[in-house]
């Protein structure tokens, strides 16, 4: 007996016996029931699929009348509907009890008037349903009472609505959920108690294509769990200090196209852990020097494109060790100093000058890009590309593009056909298919670079950069 004791107390053993506990009680209650779509005729118009964790029922181009008489049907069945799709149809008011005894797990009412959801309509939905979607409605407010019972929703889509204010807790309730996408409605103001109830879960929040005039920083410093925050398409001006206080787990921020102007000092000083800015489209022609402190350890991305800035930021940029994404396309700059990117450079990988108004490039800008991957230059001013300026990136090189540039045909260019050569070798498609012309004033021709007549040129004697 007491052998048997101490073999019960064994934590190996015990576990075993908690597995065979287990299995027991799997095998006693049975295998799950299997699902089986209800005969079309009785749910029509809607189609039912039998998928592996569900049946998967779509209702389109219908009104209220025939999806209650679906629904009705179905609760004889009590299947699990892992999705039930309602697109396209003529409902403008989603009715109290309309889903009562179905178990519904994925939920999408898209494209179909819906203005209202009266506060019963979803309430027994509470236990199963972990995505609910109600895109490209009509609604102007937040349906807060019909979602307060939504205890298990990860993922909600209010996106192309007619929202226009965040009241406070307009999401109490929804504790577990993880993204809410509120895309392209009509968003002016939001309250600072907004998002309350949302902050334990929330990772990615997306405000993007409203009409904020400014960061709401009140709602959304309770948001210390958020990852991404989408921003982009709204109206905003001005930036400052303190707008993102609180948000100190952010990894990904989208400002793209607004109406910026400048990038001020420790705007982002709290978003230690920021992987990804995006900035681009916007109107920004000043950058202070402390614009990214507080970014040094973490920020990889940095898009900077379509704005109105008229030189590298390198004071801004060099504390930036960690920086591999650099976007700049389309911007005013026309100069470029020779140590623009001096003290950052080790880890970049991309580099995007394209659209500018650069006319020359000085001959050691390249020198302490010692992982530069990819560079473009197209559409400049550049007359002259002289391979000396390139050897410090050649070996490194996978993607180059020159084109759309007033080149001149010379023993300079000699090296361009050359790594495209060695591209080709590593299988890059992308750069064999960048034709850049070249201008030869001899003959008042123009050549593509890599079918230059280098016996006209006489450049056999020159020392050529070869890559390995």
């Amino acid at each position: 007996m007491a052998s048997y004791q101490l073999w019960q107390m064994q934590p190996g053993n015990l576990a075993v016996m908690m597995l065979l506990l287990v299995l027991h009680q799997v095998l006693a209650q049975g295998p799950p029931p299997l699902q089986v779509c209800p005969e079309q005729s009785d749910i029509s118009p809607c189609i039912c699929t039998v998928k592996k964790n569900g049946l998967d029922i779509l209702c389109e181009t219908t009104d209220l009348a025939h999806i209650t008489k679906s629904m009705g049907t179905l609760k004889g069945k009590s299947p699990i509907i892992f999705y039930l799709k309602l697109r396209h149809n003529n409902l403008p008011k989603l009715q109290g009890f309309v889903f009562l005894a179905l178990d519904i797990r994925h939920l999408t009412i898209h494209n179909s008037s819906l203005a209202a959801i009266e506060e019963n309509a979803l309430s027994s939905l509470g236990k199963g349903l972990t995505q609910l979607d109600v895109s490209l409605n009509q609604m102007k407010t937040v349906p807060s009472q019909a979602l307060q019972h939504l205890f298990h929703l990860l993922i909600l889509n209010l996106n192309h609505n007619k929202i226009s204010v965040i009241h406070n807790n307009a999401f109490e309730g929804l504790e577990t959920l993880e993204i809410l996408t509120l895309y392209e409605n009509k968003i002016t103001q939001i309250d600072p108690e907004a998002f309350r109830g949302l902050e334990s879960k929330l990772k990615r929040l997306n405000l993007g294509g409203n009409d904020l005039n400014s960061v709401p920083q009140k709602a959304l410093s309770i948001l210390d769990t958020l990852k991404k925050l989408e921003i982009q398409e709204n109206k905003i001006r001005t930036i400052s200090e303190g707008d993102f206080e609180g948000l100190q787990n952010l990894d990904s921020l989208i400002l793209a196209h607004n109406m910026i102007t400048a990038v001020p000092a420790n705007v982002f000083s709290h978003l230690s852990q920021l992987n990804s800015l995006e900035l681009e489209g916007n109107k920004i022609s000043v950058i202070d020097k402390d614009a990214f402190k507080g970014l040094e350890e973490n920020l990889q991305y940095l898009r900077l494109g379509d704005n109105q800035i008229h030189t590298i930021p390198s004071e801004a940029l060099r504390p930036l060790h960690r920086l591999r994404h650099l976007d700049l396309r389309n911007n005013n700059i026309n100069v470029l100093a020779e140590d623009a990117f001096t003290g950052f450079g080790d880890s970049l990988t991309f580099l995007n000058l394209q659209k500018n108004d650069i006319k020359v490039l000085p001959s050691v800008l390249f020198e302490n890009l010692n992982s530069l991957e990819t560079l473009n230059l197209q559409n400049n001013k550049l007359q002259r590309i002289p391979q000396d300026i390139m050897e410090p990136v050649i070996d490194t090189l996978r993607i180059i593009d020159i084109t759309d540039n007033p080149l001149n045909c010379s023993c300079e260019l000699i090296w361009f056909p050359k790594l495209l050569e060695d591209l080709k070798n590593k299988d890059d498609e992308m750069s064999q298919k960048k034709k850049p012309l070249c201008h030869m004033s001899l003959d008042n021709r123009e050549y593509f670079v890599q079918a230059m007549p280098t016996e006209k040129m006489h450049c056999s004697g020159l020392n050529i950069i070869e890559n390995p």
